[in-house]
Order: structure tokens, then sequence, then C-alpha cells
């Protein structure tokens, strides 16, 4: 399949997106001007999450190629963009704004799969929702896109829809889901104070930062005391020595647990191993940001004392048309799937499915839009869900709580919900 997808799809780089938006544009109303529709999907496919980034976009291009083969009546392709920084790897804030204004500039675009992680996704669903479209990420649970909370910024959720209609929608839980099912896997393991971490390095903040402040509401409800809580910035240096000062801070609040919500940076690895010297028997725990084989690979000695709560379940657990999917994945393209891979799947599945119920008004972005939020229950790889139609929140609330092993792997110890 990797060598036939020109056949069906339409894969285009950034600089030849930009190149060929000339002047075009959108008319009001969301109306596009020609016959041929065009998903756009950004994620950053190069640095420490590249391979299950890839794996995602594998998993959208099945789903159309599928979907195509089926003979679908309607002309869809596929615009595939690596928003990544070609140095250090992982997302980048100037890539990630030149995709959305690609998308948005392109008069075929009817649908835009991205962005992975809250803080891109923050960047560009001003500027896909501006023009009217239907904007489906992977990921992205910062409850601030979607919700109105206590924790949100100034203006949030209303800063991110300038239009001033709903056009995004996420397939993962959000940060609150999240914070409730780890504060219940905290006290099933026994703990009983936790300190709390939120990184202010400006990648990551208020995004990844966020579910340490929700925790902080959550734990007591579960008989979880918060024996403190600091904000400690994981851009100052990737040396363990330099986060000494807050690891001997948090022991002498005589805590057994810590949690720590961050990006998956070398800071972030550098203050692991140091909260890990410090209190060697204090559990540390990981949100699903930090979830990443670099991040998890990277702890050594701290593995054994490292717990993970994330909405990616094991494969095993995903329902039988998943793995018929996962079957057709290893067939197509000859490597192993991940669980990104089935979400990238059915993002664009969902898409396609709108696609379909607008019918005729396809061409109308903001038939689109409506007929996404009308799809009700599916039935999907996922799992059955519903994407909530005033706020784009997915009903789905499973989690499973991992420990770490040797080598970085998950090894589930419990199943969660939010």
């Amino acid at each position: 399949m990797r060598g036939s997808r020109a056949a069906g799809l339409v894969v285009v780089a950034l600089a030849a997106v930009l190149a060929g938006c000339g002047s075009s544009g959108t008319q009001a109303g969301g109306y596009t001007y020609e016959k041929t529709l065009t998903v756009y999907s950004d994620l950053p496919l190069q640095g420490p999450q590249g391979g299950l980034m890839t794996s995602i976009n594998d998993g959208e291009v099945l789903a159309l190629e599928q979907a195509h083969a089926r003979g679908q009546d309607r002309n869809v392709s596929i615009a595939m963009i690596n928003d990544a920084q070609q140095t250090a790897g992982g997302w980048d804030r100037e890539t990630t704004s030149h995709a959305a204004e690609a998308a948005g500039q392109d008069i075929d675009a009817v649908a835009y799969i991205g962005d992975f992680d809250s803080a891109a996704t923050a960047i560009s669903l001003p500027l896909i929702n501006e023009n009217d479209i239907l904007q489906v990420s992977p990921a992205s649970p910062y409850v601030g896109l979607t919700d109105a909370n206590p924790l949100d910024q100034t203006g949030e959720p209303a800063v991110y829809y300038p239009s001033g209609h709903r056009t995004f929608a996420r397939l993962l839980p959000s940060d609150v889901e999240e914070a409730s099912a780890t504060a219940s896997f905290m006290r099933s393991l026994g703990v009983r104070r936790v300190y709390l971490l939120s990184d202010t390095a400006s990648v990551s903040a208020p995004y990844d930062g966020v579910i340490a402040r929700m925790l902080a509401s959550d734990a007591p409800s579960r008989g979880v005391d918060v024996a403190g809580a600091a904000d400690v910035d994981t851009a100052r240096s990737a040396q363990p020595s330099a986060y000494a000062a807050i690891a001997a801070k948090i022991a002498q609040r005589h805590a057994d647990a810590v949690l720590l919500g961050a990006a998956p940076d070398g800071g972030a690895q550098a203050l692991w191993q140091e909260l890990h010297a410090e209190l060697p028997g204090a559990k540390l725990f990981a949100p699903s940001t930090l979830a990443t084989a670099a991040f998890l690979g990277s702890l050594a000695t701290a593995a054994g004392s490292t717990y993970v709560t994330s909405p990616i379940l094991p494969l095993g657990q995903y329902p039988a048309a998943a793995q018929v999917v996962l079957g057709e994945y290893r067939h197509a393209f000859g490597s192993a799937p991940t669980a990104y891979s089935l979400y990238g799947y059915e993002a664009m599945a969902s898409v396609l499915a709108a696609i379909q119920r607008a019918g005729k008004n396809a061409h109308n972005r903001l038939s689109v839009v409506d007929s996404y939020f009308h799809l009700g229950v599916r039935r999907s790889v996922i799992g059955a869900y519903r994407i909530s139609q005033s706020t784009g929140d997915t009903s789905l609330a499973s989690f499973a709580g991992y420990r770490v092993g040797s080598a970085g792997e998950l090894i589930e110890l419990r199943r969660l919900s939010g």
C-alpha cells in the first residue's frame, strides 16, 4: 500500500501547500468552489513521538483507502503535513500556524485532523474555526479548548471560536476525566499524601500542567491528601541537580506520591530522576502527556516507581472491529500498528461519515460541521461514543492505570473511569 498511495491520495508537503494557495479563499457560510474535497492532517512526524504520529497518519490513510475501495461517491483526498521541527523534533509553533493557515486558504479543504498536543491545537483551532472547517483531534485533552472551567485561561473556550460556533471535536477524554481517573488510581495503590507539580515551561503552560491543579480538587474526595503544590519550569535545565531544591522540599512534606503535569522534554526527565533519588520510596505519577516511549524509556531505576494514567488502552481491549482493522493495518503497511493507529482511523472515518451525511451539501463546510455533530452514537474501532454537540467532547471515559517496566513498557494494573 505504501507504494500505491498516490493513486488514491494527494500527499502534500507544507511548502507546496503554501505555494499553491495564492489568493483563494472561502465564501461566507463555509462554501468551497470545487468538487474535490481535501482533508488536512497535521501531526509532528519527527522527534520523540514521530513513530506514534506516523501510525496515526497511516490509520487515516487506511480509512480513506478503504472508503475509496467501497466506491465512495465523492472525491476526497488527504493533505498530510509534518509540523515537527526539522532539527530537535516535536511540533513547531510557526509550522503549525502555517499549516492551519494553508488549510483555511485552500478552497477544497473540508476538514482538518489535528493537532495532537493541546498547545498546538490552541494555535491551529482559531485559524481553522474562522474558516468554518471541521477540526477533529485524536488527542488534545486540555479542558479549556472545549469547556468553561475555573482553571481556564481568560476568555476560554470562546477565544478559540472567533466564528462564534463550534467546529472542534476530540476523540480522547479531557483533563477533567483524566484527573478523576488518576485520583482513583492513586487511592487504589494506597497513596495517602500526594505532592502536585505543574510545569510552567512555555511549550507546556498551561496546557500540560493543568492536570495537577485539577487533581488538587479531586484527590481529597478520594481520600488522598494534598501535601503541597508548586510550579516548576522544566525548560530551565536538563540536569537532575537543577531540581534538587524542589525535590528536597517535597521530601520535607512527607509525601508518598508526586504527580508532574508536563510535556515529555529533557527537563521533565531530569526532574523525574531527581525526585526518585530524593524520594526513593515515593510513587511517581505521570499523566498521559508523559506516556511516550522516549520519556518512559529514559527513567532507568525510577521506572519501578512510576505509574501512568492513560486513555490509550492495551490493544486487546478495543472492540472486535478494531481487531479487524489492526490486522488490515499490518497487511497494508507491513508494520505493527499501535493503539494510536485506531484513533487516526476513526478520525478519518468519522470525517467521511460527516461528508456522506451532508450529501449534496458536502461542498458547504458548515453543513459538514453540522453533520459531524449530529452523527449520534458511533460504534467505532475505539468504542461506542458520542460527540457532545455543545462542547465537542467525547463520551469516552475509560482509562488504564499502568506501572512502568524496567525497559519503559507499560504494564496494566487497573481499569479506571473518569
